[in-house]
Formats: C-alpha cells, sequence, structure tokens
C-alpha cells in the first residue's frame, strides 16, 4: 500500500489581469515537485479557479499506465515498442469536490500545463517564465482558445444501446479478489493515422511521442471526475498508433455514427481480441477543421468483445487544449459505464429513456428518442450550475441547446449513484479493484 506523502509548497497569489488569474509558488519548493514520486502528494493554498477565487488543493502524483500497457507503432514493416510518456502527472480536488485540477509537466518543469474546474466553470492551466521563477496562469476555458474560435461537437445520438445477448470477453483483464474499495478499469487505445498527421503534424517518432503525451494528458484529465466521482481510475492501456495507414473507414469530417463504431468495434473482435481490456476506444483525427469533434459509444457495455467501443473524433487544431478533447472521451466512456444524456436520465435513479422529470433540460434535440422536448434552461441546481455536467448537452447551442457554456469536469450525483451501482456488479469480472490511498473518495486521510 502506498503511503501519501504530502508537501506543502507556500504559493504567492498574483494580481489578476483581465480573465487571467495568476499564482506563483515558492522557488524552494521546485526540487520538490520535479522529483515526486508516483502517488506522492502536494497541498497548493490560493489556487485560483476560472473567476478567481481561491482554493486549497490536494493533488497525487498518477501512473497513468495499466500494468502491462504496451505501446506500439503499427507501420509497413510491423510493430515496434514505443516508449511510455515520461511526463508528471497529478490530479486532486479541494476538500468539497467541486473544484478539481489536473496539472502535468515534463521532467524539469518543462511544458506545464493542465485544466479543471469549480462551480465558476471550467478553466485551462498554462505556465510563464520558467523554474524556479514559474507563474501558473488560470483562464475559463473559452478564453483559452484562439480569437473568435467556438468548438462545436457534431451528433446527437451517440449513445447505441447494447444487445443484451452479447457474449462477455474472454480475455478481459483476470479476476482478483475484492479488497479495497478503488477500482481500475483499463482501456485500450487506437490512434488512426489521421490524427498523427491533422494533430501531430506527421508518423514519424517525434509526432508518435507527442501524440503519446497529449494521450497520457488526456487520461489524467478525464481521471479528475472518474476518480472523485466514480471510485475508478481509468487506465492507459495498450495503445496502437496508426503509422502506416488506418485498416477500418472512418468517415472524414462527419458525425461519428454507427458505422464508424462498427467498422473501429468489428476489426477489433477479429484482429485485437486478446488484448486485455475493460474498453476499447479510437482517438480519430478525421475532422480536419480542427475545431469540430464527434464521438459515438456504446451504452452499459463493459469487457464485451462485441460492444465494448467507443469512437471519438476529438479536435484536431494544436490550439484546443487537451482538456476539451478529453470531456468528449470522458463523456463517450460515461456511456460505455452506463450513463446515459442528462436530458434523457431520470433525476430520481438515472434511467433512460425518459422524458420528464430529467437530470437537466439543457436539450430538446433527442425527443424523438423518448427524452426532453420542451424549452430548454439551464440547470439552476447541481454541480456546476448554471453549468452542465459531463454527460450533458448543456454546451450546446440554438435551436436545440441552451448554450450555458462549457460543461464542468464532474458527473451528476444521479449518474455517479447509477454507475457506482454499475461498476460494482461488473467488480472484479471486469473492473478490477486496486489497494492505494485514494485522496479523493476518502477526503484527504
Amino acid at each position: 500500500m502506498h503511503k501519501l506523502m504530502l508537501l506543502i509548497l507556500a504559493a504567492c497569489a498574483g494580481q489578476a489581469m483581465a480573465a487571467t488569474h495568476e499564482m506563483s509558488l515558492a522557488p524552494a519548493r521546485f526540487d520538490a515537485l520535479a522529483t515526486l514520486a508516483v502517488d506522492a502528494g502536494v497541498e497548493l493554498d490560493g489556487f485560483p479557479d476560472a473567476q478567481g477565487v481561491r482554493h486549497h488543493l490536494r493533488l497525487k502524483r498518477i501512473d497513468v499506465y495499466a500494468a502491462g500497457a504496451r505501446l506500439l507503432a503499427v507501420g509497413a514493416d510491423g510493430e515496434h515498442e514505443v516508449p511510455r510518456s515520461t511526463r508528471i502527472q497529478l490530479i486532486g480536488s479541494d476538500e468539497t469536490g467541486g473544484m478539481r485540477v489536473h496539472l502535468a509537466w515534463d521532467p524539469g518543469l518543462r511544458n506545464l500545463a493542465g485544466s479543471g474546474s469549480s462551480a465558476a466553470g471550467a478553466f485551462v492551466v498554462s505556465a510563464a517564465g520558467e523554474a524556479p521563477r514559474l507563474r501558473l496562469l488560470v483562464r475559463p476555458s473559452e478564453d483559452a482558445l484562439p480569437a473568435g474560435v467556438t468548438l462545436r461537437t457534431l451528433g446527437l445520438d451517440d449513445a447505441l444501446p447494447t444487445p443484451l445477448a452479447a457474449a462477455p470477453l474472454a480475455l478481459a483483464l483476470p479476476p482478483v479478489g475484492v479488497a479495497a474499495a478503488s477500482r481500475s478499469a483499463t482501456v485500450a487505445v487506437d490512434v488512426d493515422q489521421e490524427l498523427l498527421i491533422n494533430r501531430f503534424g506527421g508518423t514519424g517518432a517525434g509526432n508518435v511521442t507527442a501524440a503519446g503525451n497529449w494521450i497520457a494528458d488526456l487520461f489524467a484529465s478525464m481521471n479528475i471526475m472518474y476518480e472523485r466521482d466514480l471510485n475508478v481510475t481509468l487506465l492507459q492501456g495498450t495503445t496502437l498508433f496508426r503509422t502506416a495507414g488506418t485498416p477500418y473507414t472512418i468517415k472524414p469530417d462527419q458525425a461519428a455514427d454507427g458505422a464508424d463504431l462498427n467498422a473501429f468495434g468489428n476489426y477489433w473482435q477479429t484482429h485485437h481480441a486478446g488484448v486485455q481490456r475493460a474498453f476499447a476506444m479510437l482517438l480519430s483525427g478525421q475532422m480536419t477543421g480542427g475545431f469540430n469533434a464527434s464521438g459515438i459509444a456504446w451504452l452499459n457495455a463493459y469487457c464485451n468483445n462485441s460492444y465494448s467501443y467507443s469512437v471519438n473524433k476529438v479536435f484536431t487544431n494544436a490550439g484546443v487544449p487537451v482538456s476539451a478533447s478529453a470531456n468528449l472521451v470522458a463523456h463517450e466512456l460515461g456511456h460505455n459505464f452506463g450513463a446515459a444524456h442528462t436530458h434523457c436520465s431520470s433525476a430520481a435513479n438515472g434511467s433512460s429513456p425518459v422524458a420528464t422529470g430529467t437530470i437537466d433540460q439543457c436539450f430538446k434535440g433527442e425527443a424523438s428518442q423518448g427524452c426532453y422536448a420542451g424549452s430548454v434552461s439551464c440547470p439552476v441546481s447541481g454541480p456546476g450550475a448554471p453549468k452542465g455536467t459531463v454527460m450533458s448537452y448543456c454546451h450546446t447551442s440554438a435551436p436545440n441547446g441552451a448554450a450555458c457554456g462549457a460543461n464542468v469536469a464532474q458527473f451528476h450525483p444521479t449518474h455517479a449513484t447509477q454507475l457506482q451501482a454499475l461498476i460494482a456488479s461488473h467488480t472484479p469480472a471486469c473492473i478490477v479493484p486496486v489497494n492505494s490511498d485514494l485522496i479523493f473518495r476518502n477526503g484527504f486521510d
């Protein structure tokens, strides 16, 4: 069992400039940050949110990789092992859990970036200066985009019901005894050639390394909600980088649909059934415009060789923070775990589809699926209100959406309760218990 080690970092609150809020760390602590061990913790006092309100945070360093995970460049001459990312990943929250933060950097505190959310909304973290005078800059997510850009998520019905007759995946992660409360889910990753080219500039070794770093950041960013709300850690499993072409057909510049999902899933059923995983996801660069994204996933599909898949056409412009794509991928994985959209889910128990008594009323575009069909409005209560949560469409605009701004990195409590029960029912056959000192589920003890 890992012991949580705490390093107290003195922080100086910088003067806010426009919508950017600044924080400086005491220089004497940079060596401690640079050598922080996995599962060791760190405290930050005075960390600003999107509106400049200061919070006391506790974060811990995590390893995003599953045991035995392999990173492979799949080229014309076969498969070649790729080194794991060396980026240092921290996730954490304040004592209430309302403020969640992800920070990452290369060794030597270089290329620091991060993201998070609170009741004030979603935000992005960047850095100015160099150690030991590095300053953290926090901006609302919308302000971190290139000037004049609005991100668009295409597609409406992005969760397909799973047939009950589906057979379990025989080569899922082996069961272990349930000795601890926390759990992990291994997600295998397929990176198409289009993402390597359109987001990272090519298929060479340097491009693959950049993609590997981005994916590590993406997993850590998703875990600020999965660990805190669902008591499950998403681990990056075996990852394939398609450097010589994509062996299945994914439509370019269109909303992800059932044909995309079947093409990806069928290929993995045939060629990668032996890869140990709870879920497998495609990270695709087929949205070539850069500022559009789309995803689709099977609903409630654990460790199933036929259905435990998602297709994620992520944002490909380098100016879009990784957290924007992480929100899309976390949403699609939320479908795999069993959550429907908030405007389709009962506020009482998360059941779906329902048209009345829904978690929120931000979106009316799925009325034909039995979901909410009335006038749209932003949430007035619940986490992040008036923003939506990760399974919401509250960020979408007219004619069907309420345009509430970027969703917060949080599951609605109704979904959290629903998914925790589903996760427990699939433990240990699919979701694997782990033995660690979480600072999330059990507070900071």
